[in-house]
């Protein structure tokens, strides 16, 4: 009788690991807490209750947020108790202006491990990139989803923006690193990447992933252009940089680039964020 009671728990358990895993995943430049936007009634007091419900309001399941500072975030994990985060800093002179910090579900995902690499030549090590003027980096998690089981690897990054021998090379840097740590598990990598598909470094990346934007299974929502301009909260958005690539296992049922608006009219901040649904077989 026991043996029979394993057996039925072991197929029990296949089971449950070989269900579909389906989220909602995003990316969200949540803009940095600039004095100068308290002049246009978009400081971060003003916005930061915008961005959180953005989140929630939607249903990400987990996000990929980029520039928030540590006060930023703090206000954040307290506007959205559901959600637990992770992330690394870099900007700035002393390299902590920023952060990339992703917000998962803690009862949807269990995190498993993470870490940071460096767009430079020296990827392991904390570093500038060629002739970047500031660290820019990407940070990752590795998660379990508990409903079905399955295991994913997470990406998040923010590239380099203006010259361009380092953003050249950020694209070769992140395939490579993203082979080296997730090897042949499903991949999700997202950010502000400040970069046209049309790119050496974007199309870099889609030698390795998809874009979400060209392989959902419903056409795309909202509109294309993903970045109204460094503190613009009011648009238009003038060019498509922010991405949610996707190894090729993993199905886009859904995309969407977000346009709700504040009271004010304004934008929650100067990107607008991107979210897609997809299933992992």
């Amino acid at each position: 009788m026991k043996r029979i009671l394993c057996a039925v728990a072991a197929v029990v358990m296949l089971s449950a690991c070989s269900s579909v895993a389906e989220m909602r995943v995003a990316t969200f430049n949540i803009r940095y807490d600039a004095a100068a936007d308290a002049k246009t009634g978009d400081s971060w007091r003003e916005r930061k209750a915008d961005v959180a419900a953005t989140i929630t309001t939607h249903d990400f399941d987990i996000v990929g947020t980029q520039e928030g500072n540590k006060r930023q975030i703090e206000d954040l994990k307290a506007l959205m108790p559901d959600y637990d985060c992770i992330g690394h800093p870099y900007g700035g002179a002393k390299g902590n202006a920023h952060t990339v910090t992703i917000f998962y579900k803690r009862d949807k995902f269990e995190l498993l491990e993470q870490g940071t690499f460096w767009y430079s030549p020296t990827p392991d090590i904390e570093s500038k990139g060629w002739d970047a003027t500031d660290l820019r980096l990407c940070h990752w998690g590795k998660f379990r989803d508990k409903p079905s089981g399955r295991v994913f690897y997470f990406f998040d990054s923010h590239l380099y923006w203006r010259l361009e021998e380092a953003r050249a090379n950020s694209g070769k840097v992140h395939i490579a690193k993203v082979k080296e740590i997730a090897g042949k598990k499903a991949v999700i990598s997202v950010g502000d990447f400040n970069s046209l598909e049309s790119s050496p470094q974007v199309q870099d990346i889609l030698s390795l992933l998809n874009d979400s934007y060209s392989v959902t299974a419903t056409p795309p929502q909202g509109c294309t252009n993903t970045n109204l301009g460094g503190g613009n909260f009011v648009g238009p958005a003038v060019n498509r940089i922010d991405f949610i690539f996707v190894s090729p296992s993993v199905k886009v049922q859904e995309y969407v680039v977000l346009e709700d608006k504040r009271p004010s009219g304004h934008y929650p901040s100067d990107h607008l964020p991107v979210v897609s649904t997809i299933t992992l077989k």
